[in-house]
């Protein structure tokens, strides 16, 4: 029998708002819920060391990407999570070896990291990210569904669930159609439901899938008020113009100019410790933004913040993408795990292991709503000085990042908001 393995990243950004009737009405975490097992302090303060080092390759990885993407792309919008397409990825090291394992530890930045730095590192990321007293809803799951009668060896099963917290689930692939119904299911279910019909077809042969799945709802610090909101116009990259909602919001926020890459940052947190960075690249400059982007220039902007008084302009929207990562891999040089060639046999011992399909989703709404608290409004002492007036009605790029990690959740790049 071919036997062939399939690895599917479904990804997903669910918006930037939060119903607070909806909140209110969410279950009590399970305290089983997920691997929150005591650590001894050294073994936590280890891993967070290796995390560091692993957060700045991710970063370089996410920059990378991006870059392949975007000159792929170009007018379109563009939204993914670099954090999603890594953490599956880096999975696969586990089961890699040879050229095969090469290919992958260098596309993701890691060929210079030692081995247990890369999955202490791993490890502590996707515990920090999924501990669920952070008063926002984010998860970073990894799962495998995998045929009955597929050997896989036990050091890579005990591997993806102690480092990566990954579930094992049981799948018929004889039965495609009853597979396909089963894998949308569950991605439906852990991106409540705003990912739906995922895969639409599973490769015959297939006896193991992976899905990396990332779903973030997060609300506002301070929210934009929509009777604020306005018809405006947003400038397309080709000269034309289109109407979309633009919000807008005076109030308190850090903002930074980047005189060398001609751009201005504006940073938006959400509550739970996450925050959203805008960058609006000067007229005519976007290309060179994009060419700038890099781990020390992210530090560099985030060390440049500075609280003032701003009038912010920005429009709300819609995006959705859909990407085939063997492309956008092919792009940064793995070539040969979707190849027959693929050594994966630290998964199991038949030597025609592959993947063969690598499919990558995400999805963002942003619109005015993120309430402070359920009971009103907070007040803001603003400088008595002229606000600085940010309109992003140009193309401009976002990064959704996770203060406590400083990871990289989500990139995107709003080329037409309508």
């Amino acid at each position: 029998m071919t036997m062939k393995s399939t690895l599917i990243l479904g990804l997903l950004f669910a918006g930037c708002y939060l119903d607070i009737n909806a909140l209110q009405q969410q279950k009590p975490p399970d305290k089983n819920q997920g691997t929150h097992q005591t650590r001894h302090p050294f073994q936590e303060s280890e891993e967070k060391r290796a995390a560091k080092q692993i957060v700045r390759q991710n970063t370089e990885f996410a920059f990378k990407m991006y870059r392949d993407m975007a000159q792929k792309s170009k007018d379109k919008n563009l939204f993914f999570s670099p954090l999603s397409a890594s953490t599956g990825f880096s999975m696969l090291t586990l089961g890699a070896k040879d050229y095969t394992l090469s290919q992958l530890t260098e596309s993701l930045n890691l060929q210079k990291v030692p081995t247990k730095t890369i999955y202490r590192g791993f490890h502590y990321l996707v515990h920090s990210l999924n501990q669920h007293d952070r008063h926002l809803k984010l998860h970073l799951g990894n799962t495998l569904f995998m045929e009955d009668q597929l050997r896989v060896q036990k050091r890579f099963l005990d591997d993806v669930k102690s480092i990566y917290e990954a579930e094992t689930v049981s799948t018929d692939f004889n039965d495609p159609q009853e597979a396909i119904t089963q894998i949308n299911n569950y991605v439906s279910q852990k991106t409540q439901g705003k990912i739906n019909n995922l895969i639409k077809n599973v490769d015959p042969g297939t006896m193991l899938l992976l899905i990396s799945h990332i779903y973030f709802q997060g609300e506002w610090e301070k929210k934009f008020n929509t009777k604020d909101t306005k018809e405006g116009d947003f400038f397309l990259i080709n000269g034309k113009s289109v109407k979309v909602p633009m919000m807008y919001r005076g109030g308190k926020y850090k903002t930074a100019y980047d005189e060398q890459l001609s751009c201005t940052i504006l940073e938006i947190p959400f509550k739970g410790n996450v925050t959203g960075l805008f960058i609006l690249p000067d007229k005519g400059k976007l290309q060179k933004v994009e060419e700038g982007l890099c781990e020390e220039k992210l530090a560099q902007w985030r060390r440049s913040l500075k609280c003032s008084s701003v009038d912010v302009s920005l429009p709300k929207f819609s995006i959705s993408g859909t990407y085939d990562m063997r492309k956008c891999l092919s792009g940064l040089g793995v070539t040969r795990i979707f190849q027959g060639s693929a050594d994966l046999t630290r998964i199991s011992p038949q030597k025609n292991l592959k993947v063969s399909q690598a499919i990558h989703k995400a999805v963002l709404k942003m619109d005015e709503n993120g309430a402070e608290a359920a009971g009103g409004t907070g007040i803001e002492t603003l400088p008595m000085t002229v606000p600085q007036i940010i309109k992003f009605k140009e193309p401009f790029l976002m990064l959704v990042l996770d203060s406590p990690t400083q990871s990289v959740l989500f990139v995107g790049k709003i080329m037409n908001p309508k």
